[in-house]
């Protein structure tokens, strides 16, 4: 089995990823945490979760 990235959700409140991380897991969806420099500077940073679900090998959806 692979995993595809489906997609990459912005949420600034470490309560809120949460609440998505949860109802995303009950759809059958894989959640994991990400960031990243908001700026160049690095002092604001992104916080997002990568949103992945698992695929058969010849591309087909479970």
């Amino acid at each position: 089995m692979a995993f595809k990235k489906v997609a990459e959700i912005s949420i600034d409140k470490l309560e809120d990823r949460k609440t998505v991380t949860a109802i995303l897991h009950a759809n059958g969806y894989t959640v994991g945490p990400g960031k990243r420099k908001k700026t160049p500077t690095g002092k604001q940073l992104d916080y997002y979760l990568k949103v992945y679900k698992e695929v058969e090998e010849d591309g087909k959806d479970e």
